[in-house]
């Protein structure tokens, strides 16, 4: 559904020269590669790019890279949607171009897809410990949800 829209941010300026696209299987390897350089980002030891190339294929899926002048990515997100729910698996942009727009850039990106198809919520996780991932989200308009408890397990 999303592979072949490609559809350009509106009002989210970027004072350095990146490029969004949407990601796509082929993209697997060099997302995996990216994700994995930053501690701060959640990414599980079986998130491998085979992984990921089953994720970028569902149509459930909305993922972005962000490149420089050079071809380089420096900066992704990937998420996905369920119904009237979606979420931020992982965002991560390169030092370098932080605080320069490109992760707002992402953030809107993915946001965009979720709206066209319904979504009415996001949502994500953020280390306790991570302080500069809390102000960025909540400098995108996120809020920690009070009352409610995450669980999870893995399969």
């Amino acid at each position: 559904m999303f592979a072949n829209q490609i559809t350009p941010v509106d009002g989210v300026e970027c004072s350095t020269p990146v490029v969004l696209r949407r990601a796509t299987a082929k993209d697997a390897q060099r997302m995996e590669r990216f994700f994995r350089q930053f501690d701060e980002v959640s990414f599980c030891e079986w998130q491998d790019a085979k992984c990921l190339r089953g994720v970028l294929i569902q149509k459930t899926t909305t993922a972005y890279l962000a490149f420089d002048v050079e071809g380089e990515i420096v900066g992704a997100v990937l998420g996905g949607m369920l119904g009237s729910r979606g979420t931020i698996n992982h965002l991560a942009v390169s030092p370098r171009y932080r605080s320069q727009g490109v992760g707002q850039r992402l953030v809107e990106a993915a946001s965009s897809d979720m709206k066209r198809v319904g979504v009415l919520r996001m949502f994500l996780f953020v280390d306790d410990a991570n302080l500069a991932g809390k102000r960025f989200w909540a400098a995108q308009g996120f809020c920690e949800p009070h009352g409610e408890r995450t669980f999870e397990r893995d399969l």
